[in-house]
């Protein structure tokens, strides 16, 4: 019978084989523990610092809605200087989305109280700072009705045409409703039929397409 010889680890040619991956991390640790430390309380930093941002933003989000909600309240109230409370309210507001909804309803404000021109600054701001496609086509209607107000009706009929141009959820019928009223009132009568007679064809299907009809035939006759 052969006699098998017991295998020595220092016969072996790689005797780190012996060695576990623990070992191998357990040695590097030690090696390198300076390093190491400042890696793991680089990641302890970075996780507390993104959880104390994201409860911090929430903190701030919910602040802000109550605020939108204490400007909605300012509404309802019958006083005379109302424009003046809901001023101070925006004031306090910090920059997002929840003071641009508040820039829509003070415009909206000064328009119902015909002040056109304030109106028209504020739907402007919206323009110029908010990045949200409704925000924006809101404030191109709310332009578009100030013009009108003022019986500016080129500057209108720019207005009604920009929202068009980017639509998103404001009911485009409202709007060609709009733009054909202000061609009308222009004295551009063959354009308001041209808006009148697109509109049979776009919104062939809406409940109110009868009132286009009508209108039509009114300028035809």
């Amino acid at each position: 019978m052969a006699k098998t010889e017991k295998l020595r680890r220092k016969d072996l040619i790689q005797p780190d084989q012996f060695i576990s991956t623990t070992d191998i991390l357990i040695a590097y640790f030690s090696k390198h523990k300076t390093i190491v430390t400042s890696i793991v309380i680089s990641l302890i930093v970075v996780v507390f610092f993104g959880l104390w941002f994201k409860s911090n933003q929430n903190k701030k989000s919910l602040s802000m809605e109550a605020l939108y909600f204490k400007l909605e309240q300012t509404i309802l109230v019958n006083d005379n200087n109302k424009i003046k409370k809901m001023e101070i309210l925006l004031d306090q507001f910090s920059e997002g989305a929840q003071k641009q909804r508040a820039f829509l309803l003070l415009a909206g404000e000064y328009f119902n109280k015909g002040s056109y021109d304030k109106a028209i600054e504020y739907y402007q701001n919206i323009l110029d700072r908010s990045s949200s496609p409704l925000n924006q086509q809101l404030a191109n209607v709310g332009i578009a009705y100030s013009f009108e107000g003022q019986k500016d009706y080129k500057n209108a009929i720019n207005a009604y045409k920009n929202t068009i141009k980017h639509p998103f959820e404001y009911p485009l019928f409202d709007v060609y409703v709009g733009l054909a009223r202000c061609y009308e009132l222009n004295n551009e009568k063959n354009e308001a039929l041209l808006i009148l007679r697109e509109m049979q064809t776009r919104f062939s299907n809406n409940l109110k397409i009868d009132s286009v009809n009508n209108k039509i035939n009114e300028l035809t006759q």
